[in-house]
Order: C-alpha cells, then sequence, then structure tokens
C-alpha cells in the first residue's frame, strides 16, 4: 500500500492491563503477536470505537487528502464504531438469532454504486456467492445462528463483515479462525489475502497462533507486558517461537 492504512497511539491502565503502544497499520496484512490475556482484543476495539482509551490518538489514511481524525482524546475527538469505516470480526461473533444466516451477511448492506443496479451485488462489487464462498458458509444459508457450531458462526462473522466492506475499509479480525481445522483455515486466509489485496483493504490480525502468522504472511507487531517490542516480517520477528514450536514437534 502507498500510504498507511491507519496511525495508532494508544495509552490505557486497568487492573493489571497497561498498554503503552504506537504503530502504523501500512502492510496489506498485520499481525498483531502476543499471548492471551495481552490487551490485543482491547487494542482492536479501542480502533474500532467500542472502547475508549485513556490516552490515544487513531487517524485513518494519515498523510493522504482522505486522512480522518477518528479519535484523538487530546482535542476531544471520537467517531462513533457506525461512522469510522473500520470493520471488526470479534473472538465471539454477535449474530442476530432471529435472522437467517443470509440475512445476517445480507444486514446493513452498504447501498450498489450505481454501475452495478442492475446486477446481483451486495455491494460495490461484491456478491453474495463471492462472499459466502470465500468464508465457506454457502451451504449455511437457510440455517439460523441456533443450528451453526462455533467455526461456523465465525466464518459467517466474516462474512458479514467482508459484504459491508467498502474498498481500503481496514478489516479487524479478533482470532477469527480459532477452532478451524488447519486445513480449512488455510484455505480461508489464502483466499481472504487475494480477496483484500484486490480491494486494497488493509488486514490487522489479532493471534498467538504461529500457524496463522506465516499463512498469513503477514508483518508482525509483537507484545509483550503492554507494549511492542519487535516489528517486522514473521520469518524474523517470530523466529525463536518457530524454532521453539519445531523443536517441540521434533522431540
Amino acid at each position: 500500500m502507498p500510504n498507511p492504512a491507519l496511525e495508532v497511539s494508544l495509552r490505557h491502565q486497568a487492573g493489571p492491563l497497561d498498554l503503552d503502544v504506537q504503530f502504523t497499520l501500512d502492510a496489506p496484512w498485520t499481525c498483531l503477536f502476543a499471548p492471551s490475556g495481552a490487551g490485543k482484543t482491547t487494542i482492536l476495539r479501542m480502533i474500532a470505537g467500542l472502547d475508549h482509551p485513556q490516552t490515544g490518538r487513531v487517524v485513518r489514511a494519515p498523510g493522504s487528502v482522505l486522512r480522518v481524525v477518528l479519535l484523538d482524546t487530546d482535542s476531544r475527538i471520537f467517531i462513533p464504531p457506525h461512522l469510522r469505516s473500520v470493520r471488526m470480526v470479534a473472538q465471539r461473533p454477535a449474530l442476530f438469532p432471529h435472522l437467517s444466516v443470509v440475512d445476517n451477511v445480507d444486514y446493513r448492506m452498504p447501498p450498489s454504486l450505481p454501475e452495478y443496479e442492475n446486477d446481483d451485488l451486495l455491494g460495490p462489487g461484491l456478491r453474495l456467492a463471492e462472499i459466502t464462498g470465500l468464508c465457506r458458509v454457502s451451504h449455511l444459508l437457510a440455517k439460523m445462528p441456533s443450528q451453526l457450531s462455533g467455526g461456523e458462526r465465525q466464518r459467517v462473522a466474516l462474512a458479514r463483515a467482508l459484504a459491508s466492506s467498502f474498498p481500503a475499509d481496514p478489516l479487524l479480525l479478533d482470532e477469527p479462525f480459532t477452532g478451524l481445522e488447519a486445513s480449512l483455515r488455510d484455505d480461508i486466509i489464502h483466499d481472504l489475502r487475494i480477496w483484500t489485496a484486490e480491494r486494497s483493504i488493509p488486514v490487522l490480525l489479532v493471534t498467538h497462533d504461529l500457524g496463522e502468522v506465516f499463512t498469513a504472511d503477514a508483518h508482525v507487531l509483537k507484545m509483550e507486558s503492554g507494549r511492542i517490542v519487535a516489528s517486522g516480517p514473521a520469518a524474523e520477528v517470530l523466529a525463536p517461537e518457530r524454532d521453539r514450536l519445531i523443536q517441540r514437534l521434533t522431540q
């Protein structure tokens, strides 16, 4: 991407959680890598506008003519979540229980652009069949959320986020592939990388799973004790973790 998609600076302390992070989202896929309980989800929620940091600043498209300050505690700027053009898939998906899968995916779709009015599109160039196929939920469209497994609900939530995304909208993923069979996870990540690249959609993935990071070929932000301690390609930043994993598997 020619310009960073997001510029993030957050400071927040609550009980044992002590966050002080600064980073820019300027790669096609970026992974926020840290153990469970390190504050990764809190960071995503603050970017999305679901939580308020004690001190923070989040800027969409910094340095471009489309620059928008989403959050600035010093200036008392806070853009509400539904106006941020940032999509988030939570670790625990919240689907509408009274709507079928297809209606959950189709909920509050962006209006079609004029050139697509006569086509079977959900949004600006996004087809229902394309999105549900990408997330491997095409066979579930008539089912209700209560009939789905945890992994299926997660994939439906991912499909809904994709269907409501415009090109260049940042996509925040909070461990959306947890519990999926490795081969299915890898296939979805592979196809999702192509899909997001075609639409210049930057992805910020939260995970503590090495397999997801290397499959996504992500730029890594490694967190420890609420701070980002390393940044760079996965093969460099996570080499010690990868070597330890290989050692355990070969013992």
